[in-house]
């Protein structure tokens, strides 16, 4: 099959990622191989391509935001499904934590494209009890940004426990941010942006933001009951804090920070507030995306490239230079 391996990290401009022929792989008991279709770049493979995160495998192949078809199986999963993998490859299933439905916590916890090979090719390997059945009225291209950004967005409305009615604050807008809109908006609740670029702006007044700024120029017009948090950086960290109700919750949704997150004024900014974060996924919050998307519309404005443009797809992103939302691969 065709991949696109990682050997040794380096800047994603110095194009590290090579594409080779290799052996396609073999499903082993309780697993499937998935012929992939589509995969989305997700800027965790920058890090990982870039060594903002050690490689736990050499070589790697990158990609968590997988939509394909099982073409064999050796469990229950017919051939021929549609399915999805996302960063969640497996856990233990014993630990405190997988027992009381918190595997994202799991200490064995096995990722994506990160600690076994992801989809950057023609097929992967999946164990079955991992894998989401893709029954959803979404074509395969914007199921593929489902399967992270889309499932970070749900986790994200899970643990800020936001309620019909309530002022949501979001700071930084990303393919994410997009998907926690459209459910808030599902719901009933109200949101307000904060972001610089306009084109983001204009995509936050269609999906009905109550209100739509700067939050390092200006504060909300009301305190909210709930902020997420996607800048990598704790350069208006205070900023949110302060603009959070008692009782509220910051949800910090980066995988990293690029410089500190200090609270300047434990009195003033964070007494009688919680901050909770986004640390992996759970199956749980997976299936629950995917019940709403039988709902919700979920498309989303992407370019798609050709598996050959992978790489360079790559750099697009991570210069910033993406003219839609988001970026997936045609496999």
């Amino acid at each position: 099959m065709r991949a696109w391996i990682l050997e040794k990290q380096s800047r994603i401009e110095d194009k590290p990622l090579k594409l080779v022929d290799i052996p396609d792989p073999e499903p082993k008991d309780g697993q499937v191989r998935i012929k992939v279709s589509y995969c989305g770049i997700c800027r965790t493979d920058l890090h990982i391509a870039e060594g903002d995160h050690p490689l736990h495998k050499k070589p790697v192949i990158l990609g968590h935001q997988i939509v394909g078809t099982v073409d064999r199986s050796k469990g229950r999963i017919k051939e021929g499904q549609r399915v999805g993998l996302t960063w969640l490859y497996s856990s233990c299933n014993s630990c405190k934590y997988c027992l009381t439905g918190w595997e994202n916590y799991c200490p064995n916890i096995v990722r994506t494209g990160w600690d076994v090979d992801g989809g950057f090719a023609d097929y992967v390997i999946a164990e079955e009890e991992y894998v989401a059945p893709l029954d959803i009225p979404l074509r395969d291209e914007d199921c593929a940004p489902l399967m992270c950004p889309g499932v970070i967005a749900h986790f994200c409305y899970e643990i800020a426990e936001i309620k019909p009615g309530d002022k949501v604050g979001i700071i930084g807008f990303g393919p994410t941010a997009f998907y926690l809109m459209k459910i808030a908006d599902h719901i009933g609740a109200d949101v307000y942006v904060s972001t610089r670029s306009k084109h983001h702006q204009e995509i936050a007044a269609e999906l009905n933001a109550k209100w739509i700024g700067n939050i390092a120029e200006r504060d909300f017009p009301e305190k909210m009951d709930s902020i997420i948090y996607f800048p990598p950086t704790g350069e208006v960290f205070t900023r949110a804090l302060r603009n959070l109700r008692h009782g509220g919750v910051l949800v910090l949704a980066p995988i990293a920070s690029q410089s500190p997150m200090v609270v300047e004024n434990y009195g003033e900014d964070l007494w009688g507030k919680d901050i909770r974060t986004v640390y992996n996924i759970r199956r749980s919050t997976i299936m629950n995306m995917l019940n709403l998307a039988r709902k919700v519309d979920f498309s989303i404005e992407k370019e798609i490239f050709d598996f050959e443009e992978l790489q360079d797809a790559m750099i697009e992103v991570r210069k910033g230079k993406l003219d839609k939302m988001t970026a997936v691969v045609r496999i």
